[in-house]
């Protein structure tokens, strides 16, 4: 008869039990241990004694949450927020702002030491922001009929129920000002609307709006030009349909009224940047993290650079106006042409762009035996993998400056970069999401 191995637990769901709180995890929960079985609980601080409940019981672990607060962690501060505990947009507002930096600077060293099997390497403290409120520049926000009316949020923590916003206090207050103003008219005009989503370029106090919708409506046009009229600073509305059950998949968005891309700026250097494009969430801190990418490069007068994930040109343009020769490679064909329009902006004329997959395009490359001396990477979350980086070694590629939004995938590039020959130099936490789990991290792999 085959065992349940969650029977082999010293609780099951619904128990309660009193534990203290030793560490957090990433992702955010605390970490509590009870007869040799690890708990992950939201919301809990280290050093919380609490009661709670189990709600789910596997192999090895459980999950829990918090009933009672006996006793309040040292680092643990009333939340900024009364949604933070239901909204799934930050984990840590219960944490004061210096706690969660070095639990930031944890969350990279574990996963160095843990998936990448890294020992010894210094990871700095966490670059953190003098005021780490209204930061985003970006929301993105689901739709939900409640009571007759059209309100905007996030999804629960639970996956099932909803957020709705009275405020946010990390999103620019431009931002809660679009919400307001689509929650009235969509819900006057009727309007199909499955997300909403924003961004603003906060230097120049603007903003786009994206109505993402299950279908056309022929008031969208008259719409948009309403809201670019009543919201000041609204410069560009567009539209995109769902395709499917999901807002995970939509069209391209198209423009109803105003402008198709905004303008970013970060320190000397500035970016046309359109709705579909990626472009990082909080300005102050990306300007921070483009000095450095920038500094960690080194001398690039006689060299050939590359940037994997060149986007709309963040970190490209930069370095291309130093380098003797450089590249960009984007999948995304928006990003690109907005790179494109950056370029020429700065009138770059040694740089080349490449569409396509940054493990095609390395690997037509080394085909025509062509050679790179610095290369900066900033993928996705999914990280970069072993192909790329075994294609930058056989490209001869001295200095990697590596930036990553996961701690994980992180620990495991960095793993293969030294299996290739690589060491890791420098590793810079970056607090790009501060009262989220979320970190960014800048690396700099040298070739042994």
């Amino acid at each position: 008869m085959k065992i349940d191995p969650s029977a082999l637990a010293p609780f099951a769901a619904g128990d309660h039990l009193t534990v203290t709180i030793e560490a957090l995890a990433a992702g955010g929960d605390g970490i509590a241990r009870h007869e040799g079985f690890t708990l992950f609980i939201p919301a809990s601080a280290p050093g919380d004694v609490a009661e709670i409940e189990v709600t789910q019981v596997a192999k090895n672990y459980g999950r829990a949450r918090i009933v009672a607060l006996q006793q309040a962690g040292p680092d643990r501060v009333p939340s900024g927020c009364p949604l933070a505990e239901g909204c799934p947009g930050c984990q840590l507002q219960h944490l004061n702002y210096p706690a969660q930096l070095a639990a930031k600077e944890t969350f990279v060293r574990d996963g160095l030491e843990r998936i990448g099997h890294l020992q010894g390497i210094t990871v700095r403290p966490t670059l953190g922001m003098d005021d780490p409120w209204h930061y985003r520049n970006k929301g993105e926000f689901i739709a939900q009929v409640r009571d007759g009316r059209v309100a905007l949020g996030y999804t629960s923590n639970e996956g099932e129920g909803f957020v709705p916003l009275p405020d946010c206090p990390i999103q620019h207050p431009l931002t809660m000002t679009i919400v307001r103003a689509v929650e009235e008219v969509a819900t006057r005009e009727g309007l199909p609307l499955a997300q909403l989503i924003t961004r603003v370029s906060p230097d120049e106090g603007i903003a786009q709006a994206i109505l993402v919708c299950w279908d056309w409506h022929e008031r969208l046009p008259a719409v948009a030009e309403e809201l670019r009229r009543q919201v000041d600073g609204l410069v560009g509305v567009l539209w995109s349909q769902v395709r499917g059950r999901s807002v995970v998949r939509r069209t391209l968005a198209e423009v109803l009224c105003g402008q198709k891309a905004l303008q970013q700026r970060l320190g000397q250097w500035q970016y046309t940047v359109s709705a579909e494009s990626f472009f990082q969430v909080n300005n102050v801190q990306a300007t921070y993290l483009l000095a450095l990418a920038d500094e960690w490069a080194g001398d690039l007068a006689e060299a050939h650079f590359a940037d994997g994930y060149c986007g709309v040109g963040t970190f490209l343009i930069p370095l291309a106006a130093r380098a003797l020769r450089a590249i960009g490679i984007e999948a995304h064909p928006p990003a690109l042409r907005d790179a494109e329009a950056n370029v020429s902006r700065y009138a770059l004329p040694d740089v080349k762009l490449y569409q396509g997959a940054v493990e095609t395009i390395l690997t037509r490359l080394e085909r025509k035996q062509r050679a790179l001396d610095v290369v900066v990477l900033d993928p996705p979350r999914k990280g970069v993998g072993r192909a790329v980086l075994a294609s930058l070694r056989n490209l001869g590629v001295q200095r990697i400056v590596l930036i990553s939004c996961d701690p994980a995938t992180l620990g495991r590039d960095a793993g293969d970069l030294t299996a290739l020959g690589y060491r890791l130099q420098l590793v810079q936490p970056v607090d790009m999401f501060p009262h989220t789990w979320h970190v960014e991290t800048i690396a700099l792999a040298t070739l042994e």
